[in-house]
């Protein structure tokens, strides 16, 4: 049977006041009659009607009921937000000491990457709308990597990142992921302009990259956080990828 979510649309500070202190999934409508009233912080607002859409409320709904967006499908794969729940597969992926030799790890505390987890929904997601997101294997339901976009302070454009479980490797997986998720970012957040940050010995991710038609620039030095906890400074080389 089908369920019906409701999400309300109000043009009025007091009962976005209400729907905020209720937890009731909420849009105002920015308009001439209201620009003089104080709304809720975080809420979401448009200022055409016609830019709401069923994507759009359903992003709304899931957003207030902590429930992963959707971001994009491909023929194999889901690409969505990540949840809490994801954590102890992703200790899995990371338990195999080839995934932590190019990229950080997670925390040597599971109770950390959860804080870490909810933190970053709350805040990337929340603030953003996009960042790391899990992959999916859609026939059986399997999360096998991560992959997504990211601000990376002092430069331009976003940070793709990616990483697959040892087993998932040499499939196409990760083609498959970052291709659409570049496709993404295009199209949904007009975005042309991205970057990657690869060690020179990662050869698969630097075939990865140049596959997707990203070239090297310069080398650069960034800080990443190692197995103790401590950030060190590491050299990578940096690839860029311009949208026609």
């Amino acid at each position: 049977m089908d369920v019906t979510h409701q999400v309300m649309i109000t043009q009025n500070a007091d009962e976005a006041g209400y729907y905020a202190a209720n937890h009731i999934p909420y849009v105002v409508w920015l308009n001439e009659r209201n620009t003089d009233q104080s709304f809720p912080s975080g809420a979401y607002c448009v200022e055409n009607l016609s830019d709401i859409d069923a994507r759009y409320l359903d992003r709304v709904y899931r957003r207030f009921h902590d429930i992963p967006w959707d971001i994009a499908e491909t023929e194999r794969l889901k690409i969505r937000e990540i949840a809490v729940t994801d954590v102890p597969q992703l200790y899995e992926l990371y338990s195999d000491a080839s995934i932590t030799q190019y990229m950080e790890p997670l925390f040597a505390d599971p109770e950390q990457e959860v804080t870490y987890t909810k933190e970053y929904i709350k805040n990337i997601y929340g603030f953003y709308g996009f960042g790391m997101w899990v992959l999916e294997e859609k026939k059986q339901g399997q999360v096998i990597g991560r992959a997504g976009l990211e601000y990376k302070e002092g430069f331009e454009g976003l940070e793709l990142g990616f990483m697959l479980g040892v087993q998932y490797q040499h499939k196409g997986y990760a083609y498959e992921a970052c291709s659409e998720i570049l496709a993404y970012g295009i199209r949904e957040l007009d975005q042309r302009t991205y970057c990657s940050f690869i060690n020179e010995n990662n050869t698969a991710s630097i075939h990865l990259c140049e596959r997707l038609g990203f070239t090297p620039q310069d080398k650069v030095r960034l800080g990443e956080i190692d197995f103790d906890g401590t950030t060190v400074e590491k050299e990578f080389i940096q690839y860029v990828y311009h949208a026609d």
